[in-house]
């Protein structure tokens, strides 16, 4: 018996069972799937029946301008489309357009129009396209948009998303015969590295960056704050092991208000160069300067020194503060600092339920940080609909998406 067959006998069997004739029954579920359900340990939901219900509103100009007409299929039934792939866990675009063909139901909701009484389905083809080469460019984008919407409705519902966040990278094992994927001694394996800034709440990704295994992730951090920055999050307090922990990075995240949380290394001891004195000496140095001020503010001075290039006086001077805390409480000082574990919770949750690494069939760095940014859309898109139909936990669950 067909698969679509087989749903359409059940479909009777339960309306009988109910006492409902079939459009009875069918008119019921309609109106039942027109209610925001969500995925949860209590009742998994059908992934098309959840998407049905994300507001793509935030990237439509976005989706409209990767075309130059009117497009054969609605661009936002094209985005959920590519959402619902992912969630599915297909391999193969072929899946999608299979599934859509013995599930016109599922196309219907994902926004695809019916003609003629004939559900229009894109083909795999159109499917693969759409992802990879209209959206070729776009998606960090889009992810930066998807992230964008996360943080507002999520703020507008009382959660501080943003305000505290986790740094780290993760390596994502490459295809056989990848000539890009570099050879790592440490994670014993060639790939790349995929470092990310996330929520400590809600374990949502917030900044991304995709490298090769070897490039050291202490350059990233200012690069993924400062993209946050430049969108109105600036978090208070930021969590990371001691590979971000750079004279370069303390500075910059200290002038800018952001408490960092890391790991003490062993050979580190006391900067005098740190000292309040000494930076006051310093910044008096430059008293012809035209941006000197008599009578400064420690913050302007600090800001001043770190522009004129001094990271190692203006990162010593928070970095200081952070070891005497330290040995004075070094049980409660590490309790705090290990909160940077969800981290690699985060990490581990993407790569399980949305099988990034065995699912991965592209090579070389472009591609794969395209896949691995659609992947982390998908974590976004997911919360964005909780938000939008007012759910505030569990937003970066995929668990329950059937």
């Amino acid at each position: 018996m067909h698969e679509s067959d087989i749903d359409a006998h059940v479909e009777r069997q339960r309306a009988r069972a109910e006492g409902l004739t079939d459009e009875e029954y069918r008119r019921r579920i309609a109106e039942d799937i027109r209610r925001f359900h969500d995925a949860t340990g209590e009742g998994a939901v059908r992934a098309a029946e959840f998407l049905s219900h994300f507001d793509t509103m935030p990237v439509d100009d976005l989706l409209r301008a990767a075309y130059r007409r009117e497009p054969t299929y609605p661009a936002p039934a094209m985005l959920k489309s590519v959402f619902f792939f992912h969630i599915k866990g297909w391999v193969h675009w072929a899946d999608l357009e299979r599934h859509l063909e013995t599930h016109p139901e599922d196309a219907v909701l994902l926004g695809f129009p019916r003609q003629d009484g004939e559900v229009a389905i894109p083909s795999w083809q159109n499917a693969w396209h759409f992802a990879n080469i209209r959206l070729k460019g776009k998606w960090d984008e889009v992810f930066a948009r998807l992230r964008d919407e996360v943080v507002r409705k999520g703020r507008e519902l009382g959660l501080p998303i943003g305000m505290e966040t986790l740094e780290d990278a993760t390596p994502i094992r490459s295809r056989e015969n990848d000539k890009e994927g570099e050879y790592n001694g440490h994670y014993k394996r060639k790939g790349y590295k995929l470092d990310t800034v996330t929520d400590m709440i809600t374990g949502l990704p917030l900044a991304k960056r995709v490298t090769g295994l070897n490039e050291s992730e202490s350059r990233n951090l200012i690069l993924l704050l400062e993209e946050l920055w430049k969108r109105g999050i600036v978090p208070r307090g930021h969590w990371i092991d001691c590979g971000y922990t750079s004279y370069a990075n303390l500075a910059w995240m200290g002038v800018r208000g952001i408490e960092p949380h890391f790991r003490m290394a062993e050979n580190w001891v006391h900067n005098e160069r740190g000292e309040l004195d000494r930076i006051l000496v310093l910044y008096q140095q430059h008293w012809d300067d035209p941006e000197f001020l008599a009578q400064a503010e420690i913050e302007y001075i600090l800001c001043f020194l770190l522009k004129k290039g001094r990271e190692e006086e203006v990162g010593a001077y928070f970095r200081n503060p952070k070891m005497a805390k330290y040995h004075e409480d070094p049980d409660a000082y590490m309790k705090d600092y290990h909160k940077r574990s969800r981290q690699e919770g985060s990490h581990g949750y993407w790569k399980e339920h949305l099988k990034v690494e065995s699912r991965m069939r592209v090579k070389g760095l472009e591609r794969v940080d395209r896949y691995v940014t659609i992947n982390l859309c998908v974590i976004l898109a997911v919360a964005s609909t909780r938000l939008q139909n007012g759910v505030r936990e569990n937003l970066a669950s995929v668990a329950f998406l059937t």
